[in-house]
């Protein structure tokens, strides 16, 4: 038995709330408005402030329920298999690991355990482990010897690491 690295579980980060940080600053929009037009006395037509505000929290409102209902199924499908004991694990020495850079935008971090690859980023909201190790992630490079759990979710994040273990 190994030290347990992480495991996956429910975590709210904070790119799933800015949809919703959004709704209510769309919501409080038209009320600063008026509060600056009284202030300033510059001319404003309220009407199409409160027009664009309709349209933008409708999208916003939409936007936020599909990515809600996205996660929602990923947890189910990576997490939830997992909970269930549905789950492969590849067990290992990391290899071709390839770091993210610290600011790492548009790049991944990936290595493989016997043959079995993995990709993750910083920079993706999903669920699962998917912190770099310039980001103070626990897998830290070629030799590690690790049992990881994943589960397959599909072509885009294909496996899900649900479970790392560090072995002697």
């Amino acid at each position: 038995m190994g030290k347990l690295l992480y495991e996956a579980g429910f975590r709210l980060e904070f790119g799933q709330l800015i949809p919703f940080i959004l709704l209510i600053f769309i919501f409080l929009f038209p009320r600063i408005m008026r509060k600056y037009v009284e202030a300033t006395n510059v001319t404003v037509n309220m009407r199409y402030v409160h027009i664009f505000c309709r349209y933008a929290f409708v999208f916003v409102l939409v936007l936020a329920l599909v990515t809600t209902a996205f996660q929602i199924n990923m947890y189910n499908k990576t997490v939830g298999a997992y909970r269930k004991g549905d789950y492969k694990i590849a067990e290992g020495y990391v290899e071709n690991f390839v770091p993210m850079p610290y600011e790492g935008r548009g790049n991944e971090e990936s290595f493989e355990i016997n043959g079995v690859k993995f990709s993750y980023s910083d920079y993706s909201i999903q669920s699962g482990y998917h912190n770099s190790k310039s980001h103070g992630g626990v897998i830290q490079g070629n030799g590690q010897h690790l049992r990881i759990g994943y589960v397959y979710y599909n072509e885009i994040y294909g496996n899900v690491i649900v479970y790392i273990e560090q072995l002697p």
